[in-house]
């Protein structure tokens, strides 16, 4: 059987940490350029416009930025 060494989780506060700091910037940078886009749609397809920018740069952009920069801080501490 082939067993995968799974990497180590991070702790539930760290992982909220990372969702806040990775989220609320990257929805004010794209509630900001999106504004003018999706001012004049109806609230509900407004909302499926921005969501549709936002997780995939928060998933591929943010998160991993912020975890490498808490990574970073970390390191640098000890």
């Amino acid at each position: 059987m082939n067993q995968r060494s799974q990497p180590p989780q991070d702790s539930a506060a760290k992982r909220i940490l990372i969702g806040y700091l990775g989220l609320y910037p990257t929805l004010l940078l794209v509630l900001t350029l999106l504004g003018p886009v999706t001012h004049d749609l109806s609230f509900p397809f407004m909302v499926l416009v921005e969501v549709a920018v936002l997780v995939p740069v928060t998933q591929l952009v943010s998160f991993p930025l912020v975890r490498w920069l808490i990574s970073r801080f970390s390191l640098a501490r000890t």
